[in-house]
Formats: structure tokens, sequence, C-alpha cells
């Protein structure tokens, strides 16, 4: 996991079927920074999400770390 930018996730993942995605891929989500400054993400961490597609992207609905 890594945080680039104010209002973007990058994310290395396991297999998401329901989305189409294998494992290992890189997936860049959109998100408000609202929702990723209280849980302060940093790289490496291993985090849970809930995402939506939005058109064209991923919006991050609910993240919490793993521990």
């Amino acid at each position: 996991m890594a945080r680039p930018a104010p209002d973007l996730l990058l994310v290395r993942h396991e297999a998401v079927a329901p989305l189409g995605m294998g494992a290992m891929e890189l997936m860049a989500i959109s998100a408000a920074p609202a929702l990723l400054d209280p849980v302060a993400p940093a790289p490496g961490d291993r985090v849970k999400l809930a995402v939506r597609q939005e058109r064209e992207q991923l919006v991050l609905l609910r993240i919490e770390k793993l521990r």
C-alpha cells in the first residue's frame, strides 16, 4: 500500500474475483483525504478496503489497518 497523493492509494492485493483482477496487480483507488487521514496509512501497511466502481475508477468507501 502506498499513498502517492492525498487523494490516491496504490494497493497490491490478492485476487478480487468480482472485479476480475488477479493477485498482486497494482490497483489505483481514488480516496477522499477525510477517509484516509484518520487511519494514516503508510507504505507497507496491510489494509482492508471497501471500494465502489464509478465509471473508470475505483472509489474508497472504507479503510481499516490490519494488525
